[in-house]
């Protein structure tokens, strides 16, 4: 009977042992994992909007990307073409599809629409042909580098605007946007506008 408790009592020492350091390794594992986590854009240039006096064309990087931090008005929808808050345009010299990386504080405020539209400009009047628009519903700084949302846009030849619509009201929003080209080749510049320019 004693034999046979000691055998019990070994093996079940070597099992809780097991469990112990295959526990250690699991634990370990997970904490390297999380610290491998980044946000959409840690590794790469992002361009300040803050930093600009005057319109920057931004470099595409070699795996098609370019990052940017945009603090800006969003102007409301009554406001004419040409006064538009635009901070990016795109030209394109074909039809292309890009994807949108971003997160966003409205500073609580509800009623920001993202827009994308192709600008014409014959001289004396702008027009802006819709493309892609998208709600950012109400957001805060605590969400602000923590949640990021994808979007796929289509782009047409010409030139591409981005700009906040505010409805029926002017309020202030900042944007980490990540844009990623499927076909760089196609993509004649990206520029990036001062805020209110």
């Amino acid at each position: 009977m004693q034999k046979s408790m000691t055998k019990t009592a070994i093996f079940m020492t070597i099992v809780i042992l097991a469990f112990i350091f295959t526990g250690c390794q699991n634990t370990s594992s997970s904490i390297d994992e999380s610290k491998h986590t980044e946000s959409a854009v840690s590794d790469e240039t992002i361009y300040n909007q803050k930093e600009l006096q005057e319109p920057k064309e931004l470099e595409i990087s070699e795996d098609g990307t370019v990052a940017m931090e945009i603090e800006s008005m969003a102007e409301p929808a009554n406001t004419l073409p040409e006064d538009k808050s635009i901070f990016l345009a795109v030209t394109a010299k074909e039809d292309t599809d890009i994807s949108l990386q971003y997160t966003y504080d409205t500073y609580g405020k509800e009623g920001a629409l993202f827009c994308c539209e192709l600008k014409a400009d014959n001289g004396t009047e702008t027009s802006l042909e819709p493309l892609s628009s998208f709600y950012l519903s109400q957001t805060s700084k605590e969400n602000y580098k923590d949640i990021w949302l994808t979007r796929g846009i289509f782009l047409k030849k010409g030139e591409n605007v981005f700009y906040l619509n505010g409805k029926d009201q002017t309020f202030p929003y900042r944007m980490i946007l990540k844009a990623t080209f499927f076909a760089p080749e196609k993509i004649e510049s990206v520029i990036l506008y001062p805020a209110g320019k």
